[in-house]
């Protein structure tokens, strides 16, 4: 496949191979890793059988209050940190599925470039651009159709 040369023409972009061992931030590394192994079927398992038992357990027990305090805090805690880690999954895989929606656009030789920068357009641009979108879309059916 011909690559098309970068904007001003000169010199083709060059290829950039980037490896799942890559380095991350300490902190993405954590957050990634929480994401990963909380989506585990194991580790839902585990939480499942972990809450059955508290609840059998403090049934017996009449629930001190010092056990509803201590689940409170811990069910805020891992609660605040999955929001954490899924807020920072799905930033990281959005922001790489954008890139890799722009090298198609810039693949592609008909396509409109000014596509590429639409999230940081102003919403009436954006609106517009829907607008101009459904059209097509509606065209193509009817002489899809007709």
């Amino acid at each position: 496949m011909k690559r098309r040369a970068s904007g001003d023409g000169t010199r083709p972009r060059q290829r950039r191979i980037v490896h799942r061992t890559a380095q991350l931030p300490a902190t993405s590394k954590v957050l990634y890793r929480i994401e990963h192994y909380s989506s585990l079927p194991a580790v839902a398992l585990t939480v499942i059988a972990t809450v059955i038992c508290l609840v059998v357990v403090g049934a017996t027990l009449g629930f001190p209050n010092s056990w509803v305090a201590g689940f409170e805090v811990f069910v805020s805690a891992v609660t605040l940190v999955m929001v954490f880690a899924i807020q920072h999954t799905q930033g990281r895989e959005q922001a790489a599925t954008q890139r890799k929606l722009d090298e198609l656009i810039r693949a592609l030789p008909g396509a409109d470039e000014s596509l590429m920068m639409l999230e940081e357009a102003p919403r009436a641009l954006m609106l517009d651009v829907e607008n101009e979108q459904r059209d097509v879309r509606s065209t193509s059916l009817e002489t899809d159709n007709g």
